[in-house]
C-alpha cells in the first residue's frame, strides 16, 4: 500500500513539474491556434465558393430546362443534356475548388506546425 501511494505521490509531483509551460511553448500555441484558425477560414471560404459555383450552375441548367418546356420533345432532349453537362461542370468546378482550399488550408497548418515545433525547441538560459 506504501509503495502505491508512493508512486502516485511520485507520478502526480512529475505531472506538476512537467504542466509548468514556458514562454515558449505559450508562444508555439498561439502559432498552432492562429495557424487553425486561419487555416478554417480558408476552408470556409473555400466550401462557400464552391456553393456558389453549384448554385450558379443549377441555376444556368434550371433556366435552360424551363426555357423549353413549350418546345418538341427533341428540342427538350438536348436541352436536358445540355443542362445536365452545366450541372456536371459546376459540380467538378465546385468539387476543385473545395480540394485547393482544402491543400491550402492543410499546408498552413503543416507550415504552423512546423513553426511553433521551432519555437518550442528554443531553449531560454
Amino acid at each position: 500500500m506504501k509503495t502505491l501511494a508512493t508512486c502516485a505521490l511520485a507520478l502526480a509531483t512529475f505531472a506538476t513539474v512537467g504542466c509548468d509551460e514556458s514562454a515558449m511553448d505559450r508562444e508555439a500555441d498561439a502559432i498552432r491556434d492562429t495557424t487553425q484558425q486561419t487555416a478554417e477560414e480558408i476552408r470556409d471560404q473555400s466550401k462557400s465558393a464552391a456553393e456558389a459555383i453549384r448554385d450558379q450552375s443549377q441555376n444556368a441548367a434550371e433556366s435552360l430546362r424551363n426555357r423549353t418546356d413549350e418546345s418538341s420533345e427533341p428540342v427538350q432532349d438536348t436541352a436536358e443534356d445540355k443542362a445536365d453537362m452545366l450541372e456536371e461542370r459546376g459540380e467538378m468546378k465546385a468539387d476543385r475548388k473545395e480540394e485547393v482550399g482544402e491543400q491550402k488550408a492543410d499546408a498552413l497548418e503543416e507550415a504552423g506546425e512546423e513553426k511553433a515545433d521551432a519555437v518550442e525547441e528554443i531553449e531560454v538560459e
